[in-house]
């Protein structure tokens, strides 16, 4: 078996639903793969996700089963596997040395986890990054993550998406120089934030450009969607988005340089009012050289070449013997009424005890 550490986030983010589609192909590869959740019962009701969900704050494991840990949260999360084999998913570089310091040095082959066995790397710059973080013969596979095919084009407006919530004040300054330009005009500015993944899609196939506010990403995964939807776009890589956002398809911003994000937005715009050809051309090659690395064949295959080495009979990531592993959620704050209500009156009664010591 096969479980999936995943964490119990309200709604199921970008990197849950990687786990999720990895898990998918897996199955359908003939392996018997798991989602893992921490909280007994816990299910995303909107997601509509094949995968199978194992749920339970402690687990039992077989010896030769595999633990696949994200590495959401750095290395202080890496006594969960207690000493036993375990695969990193690595979706971020800037987790990955997240509770470092300058002055010390990290344990193992893999940066702070000294029982890491071998890593899937979900990007070109996340691999060429752990190629440098690893040890040298530390296992690196490389499995890009898939883009929906739900995310296609439509009828396309004068629509410029954005998502507000990263760089929110990159995008700011770049969307109002863009209005006191005076040549908004009929234009308008759609923000995608806190609508169904249908929904999105929806916006992202109408608008004919997206602007994007990447920060250390791992991959970027709302620009390549948007270039999937056949949006063409303006904006920062992140570092991870640079694989994806080439110069002959997508414009490239500087690091904050929101002068030109709105200057290369204003080009676009003329583009699509006044030279269609030009923007439909450079949005149409962008869309195909996603679709052509983000696909569920090419994600399959990977998965299938990566596990075939880490279910090996010989592999170091099977499980010696058979464990009881805990979750993340075990370590979380109580959630139920009545231990929320526990922990809260423990801590009004370290506060009295406190403030009477200093009376005395």
């Amino acid at each position: 078996m096969i479980r999936f550490m995943a964490p119990d986030l309200p709604t199921p983010s970008g990197g849950i639903k990687v786990i999720y589609r990895y898990v998918e192909h897996l199955c359908a590869l003939g392996h018997d793969a798991r989602v893992w959740h921490g909280t007994p019962g816990f299910s995303y009701e909107s997601w509509g996700s094949t995968a199978p969900v194992d749920t339970g704050l402690e687990l039992r494991f077989a010896a030769g089963d595999v633990l696949v840990m994200p590495e959401t949260g750095g290395n202080q999360w890496s006594f969960l596997s207690d000493g036993y084999p375990v695969v990193m998913l690595c979706q971020g570089m800037d987790f990955v040395f997240a509770n470092s310091d300058f002055l010390t040095d990290e344990p193992g082959d893999y940066p702070g986890w000294p029982h890491a066995t071998a890593a899937i790397t979900v990007s070109d710059a996340i691999h060429t990054f752990l190629e440098r973080a690893c040890h040298d013969g530390f296992p690196l596979h490389n499995v890009p993550v898939q883009i929906e095919d739900w995310f296609q084009p439509g009828r396309k407006d004068k629509r410029i998406a954005l998502m507000p919530r990263r760089r929110r004040e990159d995008l700011l300054g770049a969307v109002q120089l863009v209005r006191r330009s005076g040549r908004l005009g009929d234009w308008q500015i759609v923000l995608i934030d806190g609508m169904t993944q249908q929904q999105v899609a929806d916006e992202l196939g109408r608008a004919a450009i997206f602007l994007f506010g990447a920060e250390r990403e791992g991959v970027g995964l709302p620009g390549a969607e948007a270039m999937a939807s056949g949006c063409y776009v303006v904006g920062f890589t992140g570092d991870g988005a640079k694989e994806y956002m080439l110069p002959e398809h997508s414009s490239v911003i500087a690091d904050s340089d929101v002068v030109d994000m709105c200057d290369r937005t204003l080009e676009a715009m003329s583009w699509f009012e006044h030279d269609r050809a030009v923007i439909d051309d450079r949005a149409a090659r962008g869309r195909d050289w996603v679709r052509a690395r983000h696909n569920s064949d090419l994600v399959r295959e990977r998965l299938g070449k990566a596990f075939a080495a880490i279910t090996a009979a010989d592999s170091p990531s099977l499980l010696p013997e058979p464990v009881t592993l805990r979750h993340y959620q075990f370590h979380a704050p109580a959630s139920d009424p009545y231990n929320r209500a526990r922990v809260a009156g423990r801590r009004v009664a370290r506060r009295t005890v406190d403030e009477l010591r200093k009376r005395l």
